[in-house]
């Protein structure tokens, strides 16, 4: 059997591991006093430009706590500096200036400009050297990209919406566009991934943030086959983890996918993963157990651990991002919960 560096790269490979790995999405971010001490002197927009900095912000996790992965401080939004669509965080949340209807706007969803425009992404792939650069082995890199349906549903929206109905309304209305739109921009994500993979991450995270407002119907017409077809195309240089807040919803649909492309399903925390016993899992704590108490977690952490307990192919996590209002004691349960699991997980 191969073998890999770290339990973390083993368990995405559904191989055998000393103990389950962990690490928690928005793990580096603003729950962390440490953070939010840079964030008093920087703008979020000044500290993606930064990779001195976005490589710190992206190691504190990994110091307090000992995590078994670091993801790179990044936003989602990063990948349009490479399309030439412009986007800030002014307000507090993203605000994007693209329009549907400018064709000059939507010809800048090309793979090839993106590729083209490489140097924009230079802070951010040189936080990921840094970060590899700097962790032992047994430590791995995680990369990531939104999912082209919930990227294309900023561009639509213009900033975050708590609808997306004006996205569902045009996959209605311009149902070719739509389709032309989504393809487009799983090209621009395949070779953004690719970038990443090369500059040093182990393995990547697509992030359907906002699959729960979809049907599973919908969901496996409109979004799966893109979806799909990132999967196949960058599982050959590293695994992919699929994060879909709908999970609960579209599991029918997305089982036959992940059986198939051997990808690593992230699901939120209204599924039972115990049911899950033939995917590679990751998973999935509701983020409001870490605003409880440290007792509630550890009772939580543990029913997750039980849920799979001696099969390979599970890395724990929670079933959404972290929250700015996580008590540190209650993420410091969490991991020390996790981390005093033990027994080989056996293939």
């Amino acid at each position: 059997m191969e073998k890999h560096s770290n339990r973390f790269d083993s368990a995405v490979r559904g191989m055998p591991t000393d103990r389950t790995p962990i690490w928690f999405m928005r793990q580096a971010g603003r729950y962390l006093p440490e953070y939010r001490e840079i964030r008093k002197k920087l703008s979020f927009d000044e500290m993606l430009a930064n990779a001195d900095v976005a490589t710190e912000i992206t190691l504190q996790p990994i110091r307090r706590f000992d995590l078994d992965a670091a993801v790179i401080f990044a936003d989602i939004m990063t990948i349009l500096n490479g399309l030439d669509i412009p986007f800030n965080f002014a307000s507090g949340g993203p605000a994007l200036e693209f329009h549907s209807n400018d064709a000059l706007d939507v010809q800048k969803l090309d793979a090839q400009r993106l590729l083209g425009n490489q140097t924009k992404f230079a802070p951010f792939l040189q936080s990921i050297r840094n970060v590899r650069a700097t962790l032992p082995p047994e430590k791995a890199v995680i990369g990531f990209a939104a999912s082209p349906f919930t990227l294309l549903s900023y561009l639509l929206e213009g900033t975050t919406s708590k609808t997306h109905n004006k996205t569902r309304a045009y996959m209605l209305s311009q149902p070719a566009q739509f389709y032309s739109m989504m393809s487009a921009v799983a090209d621009c994500t395949i070779e953004y991934l690719k970038l990443q993979i090369s500059a040093g991450v182990s393995a990547v995270q697509l992030f359907e943030s906002w699959g729960d407002v979809l049907s599973s119907g919908v969901y496996q017409a409109q979004i799966l086959p893109h979806v799909t077809r990132i999967v196949t195309e960058v599982n050959p240089h590293a695994p992919v983890i699929l994060y879909d807040k709908g999970a609960s919803l579209h599991i029918d649909v997305l089982r036959p996918m992940a059986i198939e492309t051997g990808t690593v399903l992230s699901v939120d925390w209204r599924i039972d993963i115990a049911k899950l016993s033939d995917l590679r899992i990751q998973g999935n704590l509701d983020p409001a157990a870490l605003e409880s108490d440290p007792d509630s977690v550890r009772t939580e952490t543990k029913k997750i651990l039980l849920a799979r307990a001696g099969q390979p192919g599970h890395v724990f996590n929670l079933g959404h991002g972290i929250t700015p209002q996580a008590k540190l004691e209650c993420v410091e349960a969490m991991v020390e919960t996790v981390q005093a699991s033990s027994g080989i997980l056996k293939g």
